[in-house]
């Protein structure tokens, strides 16, 4: 039976020559998946005129923040030696907790690498001090971008998903889609493992609903998403956990009718909305007290933005105006201080409650890393 994996030192084998090499602290809703995909050519390396270069192409996938960095480069390095060792680092969209290290890796540790993006990407993450001239536009290569080792990636373009310059990458040998955002979510505190279960659809629904502008935009990267050929085996997000074999097409066809962003936007005045706001509320309540006792009720009483909104009736509280917002507002005050073993699981009964009763996911504030 295989020992259970240190999250703090061990990189995870996803499929061949595919390694997850992230940051996995306990206890967090959110955590970000940097990848590492080596390919090996299959001509020997005594073939006279192979170089190394042409026989190994190493690419480091949304290399993750800077606050990840030493962790990331020390499970690089257990699989290829030295960082200085990368052919190339791939950045989805531009946000810092995605691809702000690339800056640390070809400014320090691998001056010569690759920095491989949309023109969109591009124009942001430059801004990290990123040599132009290593900038390979993945727009030029759709219909596949070749690699020295004789592989081919397949780029995908997942335009709103949730940046306009997405693109999404296929390794059609190991039929493993890096999807960036798309089917990232945020976890429950009492997820084990890297691989998703049913479980995890209800972090993926709340992560998409905050940040997804339509469904419109969904149905398009779903649809490019089925037309890929071979099929897709292994879905690799950005954030959560790898989802495999059946549960990739159970949440392919969930993802192409979720309803987000501007979708959702709620009706304040639907007196439904608002009792199954109160409902949401009264649950995370009552977990809430269970671990500070009469003091969840008084952080609610004395927060000054929700004097409007709430409503004390002895033990019970009704939401009354901004159903979502009020949510949103008293898990802040919930956990404002808490550790994460007090707030994890007040914000991710929000998430659950709101989804039980096919509301709106409720923003909740979540730290990768502190």
């Amino acid at each position: 039976m295989r020992s259970k994996v240190d999250w703090e030192n061990d990189s995870v084998e996803i499929a061949q020559g595919t390694y997850w090499v992230g940051k996995r602290p306990p206890g967090l809703l959110f955590y970000a998946n940097p990848y590492l995909r080596v390919f090996k050519s299959a001509v020997s390396a005594l073939s006279v005129g192979k170089d190394d270069g042409d026989r190994e192409f190493n690419l480091l996938i949304d290399s993750g923040s800077g606050s990840d960095f030493s962790i990331v480069r020390e499970k690089v390095e257990q699989r290829i030696s030295r960082l200085d060792q990368l052919t190339a680092v791939y950045v989805n969209h531009q946000d810092p907790d995605v691809g702000s290290s690339s800056a640390t890796i070809l400014g320090r540790y691998a001056p010569r690498a690759s920095v491989i993006a949309s023109e969109e990407t591009w124009r942001l993450i430059q801004y990290y001090k990123l040599p132009r001239e290593q900038f390979v536009d993945v727009g030029q290569y759709l219909n596949g971008l070749p690699l020295p080792t004789g592989h081919t990636l397949r780029p995908v373009a997942s335009r709103y998903c949730h940046f306009v310059g997405a693109v999404m990458l296929y390794d059609p040998e190991t039929r493993v889609l890096f999807s960036g955002d798309l089917f990232g979510g945020l976890t429950a505190a009492d997820a084990e493992g890297l691989y998703a279960d049913e479980g995890d659809w209800t972090g993926i629904r709340a992560f998409h609903q905050i940040y997804m502008p339509t469904n419109k935009a969904l149905v398009r990267t779903v649809a490019a998403v089925r037309a890929l050929d071979p099929p897709v085996e292994i879905i690799a997000p950005q954030h959560g956990r790898v989802i495999q074999r059946a549960l990739v097409e159970d949440f392919l066809g969930r993802m192409e009718r979720l309803q987000v962003g501007l979708d959702i936007a709620e009706d304040e005045a639907d007196e439904s909305a608002l009792t199954g706001w109160t409902t949401v509320l009264n649950r995370v309540l009552e977990l809430a007290r269970s671990y500070m006792g009469n003091e969840a009720d008084e952080r609610l009483r004395q927060n000054k933005e929700l004097r409007d909104c709430l409503r004390f009736d002895g033990s019970s509280v009704t939401v009354k105006m901004l159903g979502r917002w009020a949510v949103e507002q008293a898990v802040e005050a919930l956990t404002s201080g808490q550790s994460d073993v007090v707030a994890t699981p007040l914000k991710f009964e929000a998430v659950v409650a709101a989804e039980d009763l096919d509301l709106p996911t409720p923003t909740v504030t979540v730290n990768e890393e502190t």
